[in-house]
């Protein structure tokens, strides 16, 4: 496979659900392939690579057709062509783990710019050497910050991770990115592990976003009272936000 193309998972037109960016129209491209297993996550089937993308035609139709991977920055270029809207705010790069693939999302990223569309990057932010790769093409990115509790990786594998996590949010500022950090909170989330991380964000020009998790993972409104108070003892307050999943309540993708 040419390190230009790509293996996608899906592209398809929706709102985004989280961050302060709720309810902006966004066309998602998401990458197929992830290095971690979180206990909370909700696309556990683009975690392996993909023989074949699903491209929803026309927009906000959910339908679906069939295409082969990999595929080239501008084949995937046509695709969001096909799919813009009235009222598009910019395009989601997710996955999936797009750092998995980082000469792919920045030469899709270029594209999209020089289509005047904005970038928004999603990741788990595990390689702050590849993110540094892509910020200067970036519009926004969002880093999700994985908590020990999370158990996205092996323990001891878990310092290093928070690290780089940290580490991109640094190179997103000094960029000019618009930064967002995201915790998923879990029932039981301790207010230890929110202050820890909090204090690691403080000095960035950051928003952070506490999402809590759905399910049986779901947190008490009384946990999320607590942890977004401790949050707002180390960020400015008006950086601190509870935002659940609105695309699952609204019933979209």
């Amino acid at each position: 496979m040419m390190a230009r193309e790509g293996t996608l998972g899906e592209i398809f037109s929706s709102i985004q659900g989280e961050g302060p960016l709720i309810g902006r129209r966004q066309i998602f491209v998401r990458m197929a392939g992830c290095n971690l297993d979180c206990r909370y996550c909700d696309t556990a089937e683009f975690r392996a690579s993909a023989d074949v993308c699903m491209v929803e035609i026309p927009p906000s139709s959910g339908r679906y057709r069939v295409i082969r991977n990999p595929l080239s920055p501008g084949k995937v270029l046509e695709e969001i062509s096909n799919l813009r809207s009235p009222g598009l705010h910019s395009i989601s790069i997710t996955g999936g783990e797009p750092l998995l693939q980082p000469t792919f999302v920045r030469a899709l990223a270029n594209g999209c710019k020089e289509i005047g569309l904005e970038v928004y990057l999603e990741t788990n932010g595990y390689s702050s050497e590849r993110f540094g790769t892509l910020a200067e093409v970036l519009d926004y990115a969002a880093v999700d910050i994985k908590l020990k509790s999370h158990g996205s990786c092996d323990p001891e594998a878990w310092p290093n991770l928070l690290e780089n996590e940290i580490e991109c949010l640094w190179i997103a500022g000094k960029k000019e990115v618009s930064s967002i950090a995201k915790m998923v909170i879990l029932r039981g989330t301790k207010p230890e592990e929110i202050e820890a991380a909090c204090q690691r964000l403080e000095g960035l020009e950051v928003f952070l976003s506490l999402q809590p998790a759905s399910g049986a993972e779901k947190p008490s409104s009384r946990e999320l009272l607590q942890l977004h108070e401790v949050a707002s003892r180390h960020m400015d307050p008006e950086m601190v936000a509870v935002i659940p999943q609105a695309h699952k309540i609204v019933g979209m993708r």
